[in-house]
């Protein structure tokens, strides 16, 4: 697939986090960014809860929010796939599902961490000890 070609700047420290995840991955720095830009940028479908600003849900929704998690058997597989990530040991395939999975993992923790914000701010939960 054709693209544009980008310049950034990044800050040193989000550079190596980028490079050690492209080291983790074995895979192409420029490969990596753009894969976690798709990811980070990617609209989330299915669930109409997690399209709608955290701020608009009703307070019921947001505490519901406050307690998301992935599917069990998603997390499972993630878990096995990233042990096979870590001996080196994912097909392409694998990867590509690896990547899907912590697309889902990212979009749900995001949210979550909406939803406590904004529980905190509405005085529903206290916020987190430091």
């Amino acid at each position: 697939m054709m693209g544009k070609q980008v310049t950034l700047t990044l800050s040193n420290e989000l550079y190596e986090q980028a490079q050690r995840w492209a080291d983790i991955t074995q895979r192409d720095l420029a490969e990596t960014l753009a894969d976690a830009l798709s990811i980070a940028l990617a609209p989330v479908y299915g669930d109409p809860q997690l399209e709608k600003p955290v701020s608009s849900l009703s307070d019921e929704e947001v505490l519901d929010l406050c307690e998301i998690k992935m599917e069990s058997v998603q997390g499972q597989r993630l878990g096995r796939l990233l042990n096979r990530q870590r001996a080196g040991e994912l097909s392409d395939e694998e990867r590509r599902e690896l990547q899907a999975l912590i697309q889902v993992y990212n979009r749900l923790w995001i949210r979550q961490s909406e939803a406590l914000a904004e529980a905190v701010r509405r005085g529903l939960r206290e916020p987190l000890a430091p």
